[in-house]
């Protein structure tokens, strides 16, 4: 068990489990080091075939970055939530999205290769609303993923997106009763575990290779790491963070 991240081993699936359930599974920074280290771990594992990310409790997923602890907090080289900047994660990744997925929350099950969805989940990318971007793939992956304009309604307005539309647009491979999401990503594992293993990388590494070629994906790390620095400079960021805290409209000045 770890202080911010459980983790739960069974037979070739490792069970990952975002455990802030008071911030709504958000992540600061030393979560974020260490979820890469668990990253780590499944890589180097020959043992461990999938991985199954969910959060605690029936609320959230993951409310995405800790707005109110460290957010200037240096990130893991390895990224947001310790796999955006990755280029190893070679074995399945299932998403039990079981409640909100807003922000980081959603990049987290964007990096992932198969989503399961909880019948109330809900999906956002609010980063503009307080400042920011999605810059923990969001803002990169989600264009890929769904129609270039529908994409880009919702990086730009920060608006969300239900289960339901989100399945429709491809976005969630089935939607669980409520409650059920991690029993249905546990089927989807068994599903991939009467395959071979070694096939299957294959052909997850033939399938992003497709999506996201390697120097595209290490131009796109390296074009979110110059616009975080810059982000983090403006008056608008600042006064996007306060307003938050504060709970009260920001004032932008674009400055």
């Amino acid at each position: 068990m770890g202080k911010f991240i459980d983790t739960e081993r069974d037979g070739h699936i490792l069970q990952i489990t975002l455990n802030r359930p008071e911030v709504l599974n958000s992540l600061h920074a030393p979560a974020c080091h260490e979820l890469s280290a668990v990253w780590d771990m499944y890589v180097a594992d020959d043992d461990l075939w999938i991985a199954i990310v969910t959060g605690t409790g029936d609320r959230a997923f993951c409310a995405g970055h800790d707005l109110r602890d460290g957010f200037f907090d240096p990130m893991p080289d390895t990224g947001w939530a310790g796999m955006s900047h990755r280029d190893d994660l070679h074995k399945p990744i299932i998403a039990a999205v079981n409640g909100i997925a807003f922000g980081g929350g959603w990049e987290i099950a964007l990096g992932s290769d198969i989503i399961i969805a909880d019948q109330t989940a809900r999906f956002s990318l609010p980063e503009p609303k307080i400042g920011f971007a999605a810059l923990g793939g969001g803002a990169h992956r989600l264009p890929l993923r769904m129609p270039h304009h529908i994409a880009m309604g919702l990086i730009l307005t920060g608006r969300e997106i239900n289960a339901q539309e989100a399945q429709h647009w491809g976005m969630v491979n089935e939607i669980a009763p409520r409650g059920r999401s991690l029993n249905i990503a546990r089927e989807w594992a068994d599903d991939i575990l009467s395959c071979s293993p070694k096939a299957v990388r294959a052909s997850k590494i033939v399938a992003n290779q497709a999506t996201e070629p390697p120097q595209t994906k290490k131009v796109s790390a390296a074009l979110e790491l110059k616009l975080s620095a810059e982000l983090m400079k403006y008056q608008d960021t600042t006064e996007g963070l306060k307003a938050f805290v504060e709970k009260r409209g920001p004032v932008w000045t674009g400055r």
